[in-house]
């Protein structure tokens, strides 16, 4: 039985948010001839001028939620961005009012297999790869969801099938969305200023199987395997070597001196061959290969070169310049400490001089103690935004600055022939920029400058 009843069964649909996916909901409302009651905390909200655009004759309460107009409505879309614990939207679903996000109004008209992929980090990589891959294979592809297209605008006829990336956040509100397979990539602290605990926040990631057919997840984190699918219904990946029989098709294998992507002990291909670099990317392609099984669609040498020419998403562990034997990475994206673990890992078997770490920003109430390891392999750490000093605690060569361009500057008077130097925040930028985006887009403008200073002399 479905959560959502039929969208034209409701006398009052509201929208509860006017961010990018807010603004979705109400232009595919509007086209199913239905005239939301819109709502946003804001009291000005950057959309404003856009809804009065799309129809004037919408309605809009900006402010804190008025509980009183909030239990007007039959049934409420919260935005992703929205905590489903703030008291109004508590007491309207006390009411017996339905709380939904957008993926419960795409699972109506969603006509083709969807797939969905989590995880704390890597999704957006994985999301965007899988997409690439079906389309190598010739499938007609939609992708979106967190990665930056709503899922509501890739609605279409002739999609063949769906990849969305699914946030937690997204996962909460999701009830009715039926995944041909769901995908955790994996679990490390993070949103915990919206969770009560690190244990809620991976219950709200194993929702991803909660109507999975197929499952696939992270065999160096037990906490991804779906709970309740039978090992013929799960795909999984892994460092360790792949096995004949589900769950374990896909792993690692070194072959002469190698590290190879293989499948049922076979090579499928080899890292050297790829334009992702780390280990942790290794797992990222081997989800993406997982999800194409799952759908029965081969590894054929279109899919496969493919991946050999994937070279990532902007902001993740993008090569910004290499100049004087020093590589400057751009990882801007690694807003927790599980991606920031990820990439500094993953580079440091490639770096023969030093690593040097830029981190800091808003650490969402993390706990950095549990990134002391990782830091260890870090030789040189550069902290900044309003929690550096506490990620600096955990470390002993570290210095503080008050922005990028400084952190660049001290970066270069530290760095040796075949040194690094990795921006991986561990922490969100909310502190100092707008967004990761622009955070990234500020580091690699650092980056050039000084290279092009140096090389002008």
């Amino acid at each position: 039985m479905s959560y959502l009843a039929a969208l034209h069964t409701y006398d009052l649909v509201g929208v509860v948010g006017l961010g990018q996916s807010g603004m979705s909901c109400v232009r595919f409302l509007l086209q199913q001839g239905i005239h939301p009651l819109v709502f946003d905390t804001r009291d000005e909200p950057p959309q404003a001028a856009q809804l009065r655009e799309l129809d004037s004759s919408l309605e809009l309460h900006c402010g804190p939620l008025n509980v009183g107009t909030l239990l007007a409505c039959d049934v409420l879309i919260v935005s992703p961005g929205l905590d489903l614990r703030m008291p109004a939207l508590q007491m309207a679903r006390d009411a017996g009012i339905q709380l939904v996000g957008d993926a419960d109004i795409f699972a109506q008209y969603a006509q083709a297999p969807v797939i969905g992929i989590t995880g704390s980090n890597g999704k957006s990589t994985v999301t965007q790869l899988t997409g690439d891959l079906l389309a190598a294979a010739g499938k007609k592809v939609a992708v979106g969801g967190n990665i930056g297209v709503p899922m509501l605008d890739t609605l279409a006829d002739d999609v063949e099938v769906y990849v969305l990336e699914l946030s937690s956040f997204q996962l909460d509100s999701m009830h009715d969305l039926q995944l041909h397979a769901g995908a955790l990539l994996n679990i490390s602290d993070d949103h915990l200023d919206r969770y009560y605990n690190r244990e809620a926040y991976a219950a709200s990631k194993q929702r991803i199987y909660l109507n999975a057919e197929q499952g696939v997840w992270n065999r160096e984190q037990r906490s991804t395997a779906p709970q309740r699918l039978p090992f013929a219904q799960q795909l999984s990946f892994g460092t360790d070597e792949a096995e004949q029989e589900r769950p374990g098709l896909l792993g690692l294998a070194e072959v002469d001196g190698t590290l190879c992507i293989q499948f049922t002990g076979q090579t499928l291909i080899r890292a050297d061959e790829l334009q992702l670099a780390g280990v942790h990317n290794l797992l990222n392609a081997q989800a993406a290969l997982a999800l194409l099984h799952s759908l029965d669609v081969a590894f054929s040498p279109a899919v496969l070169d493919c991946l050999r020419q994937f070279r990532g998403l902007p902001h993740r562990c993008e090569l910004v310049a290499e100049h004087d034997g020093v590589r400057w990475v751009n990882d801007s994206k690694a807003t927790n400490i599980g991606a920031a673990e990820a990439a500094i890992q993953g580079l440091r078997p490639l770096v023969k001089g030093k690593l040097i770490l830029i981190a800091g920003g808003d650490g969402k109430g993390a706990d950095f103690s549990t990134f002391r390891e990782s830091l260890k392999l870090v030789d040189e750490l550069i902290v900044l935004g309003r929690d550096g000093a506490r990620i600096a605690q955990h470390h002993s060569i570290s210095t503080q600055v008050k922005d990028l361009a400084e952190a660049v500057q001290v970066a270069t008077s530290k760095t040796i022939p075949g040194s690094t130097v990795l921006l991986a925040p561990a922490c969100a930028s909310l502190d100092m920029f707008s967004n990761y985006q622009e955070r990234g887009d500020v580091f690699k403008a650092a980056v050039k400058q000084h290279v092009a200073e140096v090389a002008h002399g």
